[in-house]
């Protein structure tokens, strides 16, 4: 159900944003709008982004093998990445570039009843996919805030599609009123002011979602209550005398690994140990099913 449910906002952001695009570029060569080019190429961007993370999800999907035993799972982390950076190429630079090249040139917005209006329609269809990622991480997060949420899922898909959602609405908001600033006081220079402000958040956005995808591709540890739940069954064993290490890593999306150095009373035989180890697996795994591999070392 994650899993379809990733790709489906997934799917919903791509064709949103390519509806979007098409429109915006339309709208700029009859406008000649600062803001709205930086509109128009963040859209682009987004329409690739999520090519990008539909990519990085089938590479994510192939089983493991002998070149990569815990399979390819962070190939979603590494594609997050590149989205990051494409954001900041595409989106951010150009946007700073072509908002600092109309406050030094500035031109008088065209047709800028007809841009209103596209920039109205491009907020509907945006925030019709940032509602159905919404509602996906308020599903996910119970009581923990947007940022903190974001901070601790490992859900690529999702995570990218909400963030760029959000961060387009605040785009087009921006060059909403840029332009009918512009349009209003006679000032053309509000126009380019507006796509140096898109460029600017935009740069923010991929160096969160950047610093976000880099610490899943080096290997950050599994959430709290997963190792807290596993440290807690383990202790709940009889057999366990005392736990002497525990580390995790996220592996993927949906993919967890747990290991742990456990010392067991002297008295236990081997195979009451491995039923000991069974027993914990199961009920990680029945809690937790994205916990893929376990490794409970011995000690005596």
């Amino acid at each position: 159900m994650k899993d379809n449910n990733s790709l489906k906002i997934v799917a919903v952001a791509f064709l949103a944003n390519l509806f979007i695009a098409c429109v915006k570029f339309v709208v700029y060569l009859m406008t000649s709008s600062s803001s709205m080019l930086s509109e128009a190429i963040h859209s682009l961007a987004d329409t690739g982004n999520q090519l990008l993370l539909f990519w990085g999800h089938m590479r994510s999907r192939k089983k493991a093998d002998a070149a990569h035993p815990f399979g390819y799972s962070r190939e979603s982390f590494l594609w997050g990445f590149i989205v990051a950076i494409q954001i900041f190429l595409l989106g951010g630079t150009y946007s700073i570039y072509e908002g600092i090249h109309k406050l030094l040139h500035p031109e008088p917005v065209r047709n800028y009843l007809l841009a209103l209006f596209v920039l109205g329609i491009s907020i509907v269809a945006e925030g019709y996919s940032f509602l159905k990622a919404k509602k996906i991480v308020d599903a996910r997060r119970g009581r923990m805030g947007w940022l903190e949420f974001i901070k601790k899922s490992y859900d690529t898909e999702v995570n990218v599609v909400f963030i760029e959602d959000f961060a387009a609405i605040t785009g087009l908001t921006i060059a909403f009123f840029a332009v009918t600033l512009s349009k209003l006081l006679d000032c053309p220079a509000i126009d380019g002011l507006g796509s140096l402000l898109i460029g600017l958040l935009l740069v923010g956005v991929s160096l969160f979602l950047g610093k976000e995808m880099k610490s899943l591709i080096i290997g950050e540890a599994a959430p709290s209550e997963i190792v807290g739940f596993f440290e807690k069954t383990l202790k709940s064993m009889e057999g366990v005398e005392e736990i002497k290490e525990i580390k995790s890593m996220i592996l993927g999306t949906e993919s967890i690994m747990l290991a742990a150095d456990v010392k067991f009373k002297r008295d236990l035989s081997s195979e009451e140990i491995s039923r000991i180890i069974d027993e914990v697996e199961k009920l990680v795994r029945n809690r937790y099913p994205e916990v893929k591999i376990i490794y409970i070392e011995p000690e005596r």
